[in-house]
């Protein structure tokens, strides 16, 4: 799980994609490994959540990786 992390505002506590998968994980808890999440870097976390959330859920990626 994500014990040692939490969100504190809709800006800084995105920035590495740790919230974004976590969300989708309270979601659909099978669709992201938190543990491999951890290991990822950031650009590696934030691809997997919006490509999880377009391909998964049907949530149209509105911005890009960068």
């Amino acid at each position: 799980q994500f014990d040692d992390f939490e969100v504190k505002d809709f800006t800084s506590s995105w920035r590495d994609g740790l919230a974004f998968n976590a969300m989708i994980h309270a979601i659909r808890p099978e669709l992201v490994n938190l543990p491999a999440v951890k290991r990822m870097d950031v650009r590696q976390r934030l691809e997997n959540a919006f490509s999880t959330a377009e391909e998964q859920l049907g949530i149209p990626r509105l911005i890009d990786v960068e």
